[in-house]
């Protein structure tokens, strides 16, 4: 590859090269112009500082594989031209016993965001890694990194965590403080890593305010994003946790817009500007620590494929989708005004609608759904996990309980038709399908709702009797305002009733669901062995201000090959 293709490359995917003559060759550097990117001033209190300065989002991990990860950082340069960052990988913190290293470029148009998709056979699989970035003598914090097992490796366990949902201006990150020590091999983030908005009162307490560069109270360019990735990011108990474990990522709404549905931002239709859905990609693609690349010259639609699965030793397959580039919209033309006669807080409480049970109408996409039911059905794993945005059980209010609340005759209610009760069909026949296969130990790993929920998957929820395919575990937000913030006479504005009220509401009217809390943050921390899957609710005491306890909500397992979750703790 000669220099410009490699300028080009290295650009486009982060390019590795392992020391030796071809450095200065390709960098079109002498010998040693190349080994001075590699050096490294003595650590003191001034270098200390620097590096906060260069790397102000630190360093992260990604998309582990067997012999692969995806490296990242941020630099501050001191110059607006291209820079050249050096990185190394260790089997040792001190970096006394080196694997890789190498160099590569970076620039103004990536918004000095840096990506390495490493792939080599001196990774070895399921071991423990530590590296770092170096720019102009000075070196990041180190990061660690575990990769996976063979995918034909026999497991014992495999332990991992999932989280969504950290809405920066709602409190602070407290879970993670906790998270950074447990014994795990990678965290799942199921989407709403960012939220658009910065001051919607409905649902933001602006505990940290924040402002976006183009004045807006919803990001509205690429620079606008941009902030919010440096801002959320720049929090130290985010990146400890991004320093210390391997993220495997996907996006929900929030990413882009509340409620989104391919290029559409259902809430900024008085000000959507085009390309809006490209520049929210962009970002993603930028400050994530994924292997996925993002093409500017192909449409929104096109230009990333964030849907991918991970095969993990002989125990568990990890099927992730993306259920907002390829959806339809929400069902039923005059859906805000009906959601208005019942409450001001147009986010909740649905009525039903003829539309909603066309059976064209799609989350997946006809591509990623049969993707999709490929990867769960014919998986060898014993764990077929499904890494989902939306909860996929149904969430309704019953009329009786809808009538006693709102003072008024009305009919069953849904709690919303942005989740997979909008397209049931379709859900309907993800989940036929599943059953008609044979699938056993299909478990389902869910956030965006902002609640704890853990229940059962059914192909036809209104019959109680109809066997169960699957089970389900949402995780509670990290900070994102929950029902019982948005409930009750302290809540943000909302109108929905206090939080036992809706507990027990919810209970009543969804008998698939097993557990229901809305009360709290924090996260799921899941293990998994040949004889059970045992998912562990934890749970932080304040996101108001920093500093919390840490507890254990609830405790579940399910057995191999039973449909049934048995209540631990």
């Amino acid at each position: 590859m000669d220099r410009r293709a490699f300028l080009k490359y290295s650009l486009a995917a982060g390019l590795v090269i392992c020391a030796g003559e071809e450095i200065p060759k390709l960098l079109g550097m002498n010998e040693l112009q190349a080994s001075r990117l590699f050096d490294i001033e003595p650590v003191n209190a001034t270098t200390v500082n620097l590096a906060t300065k260069v790397f102000p989002q630190s360093v992260a991990s990604g998309d582990p594989q067997a012999h692969g990860i995806t490296l990242w950082t941020r630099v501050v340069p001191s110059e607006s031209e291209p820079v050249h960052i050096a990185f190394e990988v260790a089997k040792d913190s001190e970096f006394k016993s080196k694997i890789l290293r190498g160099v590569a470029q970076t620039d103004e148009s990536k918004d000095y965001t840096f990506k390495v998709r490493l792939d080599s056979k001196k990774l070895k699989p399921y071991t423990t890694y530590y590296y770092r970035f170096i720019y102009k003598g000075i070196a990041s914090k180190t990061g660690r990194f575990k990769t996976l097992p063979e995918n034909n490796a026999q497991l014992n366990s495999v332990r991992f965590a999932y989280i969504s949902c950290q809405d920066y201006t709602n409190g602070y990150y407290n879970a993670y403080q906790f998270l950074a020590t447990e014994d795990i091999d990678f965290v799942v983030f199921l989407g709403d890593y960012i939220y658009e908005t910065v001051s919607d009162t409905s649902f933001q307490r602006g505990v940290r305010p924040l402002q976006l560069p183009s004045g807006e109270s919803t990001a509205s360019s690429l620079e606008d994003y941009r902030f919010l990735y440096q801002t959320y990011n720049s929090d130290l108990d985010l990146q400890l946790l991004r320093e210390r474990v391997a993220f495997i990522s996907i996006w929900d709404d929030h990413e882009f817009a509340n409620d989104c549905f391919g290029e559409n931002a259902p809430d900024q239709f008085s000000f959507q500007k085009p390309n809006l859905r490209q520049a929210a990609n962009q970002a993603w693609a930028e400050y994530t620590p994924t292997s996925i690349l993002f093409d500017p010259d192909k449409n929104p639609l096109d230009s990333i494929q964030i849907y991918r699965t991970f095969k993990i030793g002989n125990l568990l397959e990890l099927v992730l989708t993306d259920e907002r580039l390829y959806r339809n919209g929400p069902p039923c033309d005059n859906l805000e005004a009906q959601q208005q006669r019942y409450l001001s807080q147009k986010r909740y409480i649905t009525p039903d609608c003829q539309e909603r049970y066309d059976p064209t109408r799609t989350m997946l996409g006809v591509e990623q759904r049969q993707w999709f039911l490929k990867q769960i059905t014919e998986s060898s794993r014993i764990w077929k996990i499904w890494g989902n945005e939306v909860m996929t059980m149904q969430l309704k209010v019953l009329s009786a309980y809808a009538t006693q609340l709102l003072g008024q005759a009305v009919p069953d209610l849904f709690v919303t038709l942005d989740q997979w009760d909008g397209y049931p069909a379709e859900r309907a026949l993800l989940f036929k399908s599943i059953r008609d296969a044979g699938v056993k130990n299909f478990v389902t790993i869910t956030g965006d709702l902002h609640t704890f929920v853990a229940g059962y998957q059914r192909v036809d929820f209104e019959n109680p009797s109809d066997p169960p395919v699957g089970v389900e575990f949402v995780v509670g937000s990290t900070t994102s305002s929950n029902f019982a913030e948005q409930g009750g006479p302290s809540s943000l504005g909302a109108t929905l009733p206090p939080i036992d009220i809706i507990t027990q509401v919810v209970r009543a009217s969804n008998p698939h669901i097993q557990y229901f809390n809305s009360a709290t943050h924090g996260y799921n921390l899941v293990e998994v062995t040949p004889q059970a899957l045992t998912c562990t609710l934890k749970a932080v005491s304040d996101i108001t201000k920093p500093g919390a306890n840490l507890s254990i909500l609830k405790v579940f397992r399910v057995l191999k090959d039973q449909v049934s979750i048995q209540e631990i703790t």
